[in-house]
């Protein structure tokens, strides 16, 4: 896996221009930021960092942000991402988050976005079950996810493998009942889930982004929209007091 992400870690989708121009990464921010509330003051760790620009952006607003990735090459685009922000090199773990030395009860939010799915079950329960290891009690844990019941990113997804112009290897999207049920069975309570972003599924259509541009459908509010059929799953826990 680690020479999956060594080769996309500077992908023209990780320049911070290109990035924060896409609106599906916008709204992806305001939907974490939704669940943080005021970032200032707060620990938080992305597990599986990639780019680390939403990370650079959380350290903006005054969160001391902390790095997990496994392959070398993101975590070092990720460190320099923060000094080219003007922001202090952060602290960074180059480890499989499935068994990592990150102390436990350390951070006010544990979180990741298109990690989850690239695990298989007992991976994504083991996933789930560190990230809360490493939540202070009453803190919370936040996963996204590729949806399951976006049916434009499952056609497009099965084409590509068919083409074999699919990247990333195994990805097994979540819809948000799924990521309940992952949940029910390792026994995490106090969850909530649901699906948000109606526009972007149909950027992985062909001419998908231009039809919504010309639709008037590409803004930030319906990218910010919920929706069962939306192209973002979303988990939160939050862990209980006495939660270990």
């Amino acid at each position: 896996m680690e020479s999956i992400w060594d080769s996309i870690a500077y992908s023209k989708d990780y320049v911070r221009e290109n990035y924060w121009s896409r609106l599906e990464n916008q709204a992806v921010f305001q939907a974490l930021l939704s669940h943080i509330g005021e970032p200032e003051g707060k620990q938080i760790i992305e597990v599986g960092s990639g780019s680390g620009l939403l990370s650079v952006a959380l350290a903006k607003l005054g969160a001391t942000c902390t790095l997990l990735d496994i392959s070398a090459l993101s975590l070092k685009n990720a460190v320099a991402n923060f000094v080219n922000a003007g922001l202090p090199q952060p602290m960074y773990y180059h480890e499989d988050a499935l068994s990592s030395s990150v102390p436990s009860e350390m951070f006010d939010v544990v979180w990741n976005a298109g990690v989850l799915e690239h695990f298989f079950d007992d991976g994504k329960e083991r996933l789930i079950l560190e990230m809360l290891r490493m939540a202070k009690p009453g803190g919370m844990v936040i996963i996204l996810v590729p949806n399951a019941w976006c049916w434009q990113l499952q056609i497009s997804k099965a084409l590509m493998k068919v083409l074999k112009m699919w990247k990333v290897g195994f990805q097994d999207n979540m819809s948000p009942r799924r990521l309940k049920r992952v949940c029910a069975h390792i026994q995490v309570t106090n969850t909530t889930t649901y699906a948000f972003d109606v526009v972007h599924g149909w950027h992985w259509i062909p001419f998908g982004k231009r039809i919504t541009k010309l639709t008037h459908l590409e803004t930030l509010e319906l990218h910010r929209k919920r929706s069962w059929m939306g192209a973002t799953s979303v988990l939160t826990i939050q862990k209980k007091n006495d939660e270990h």
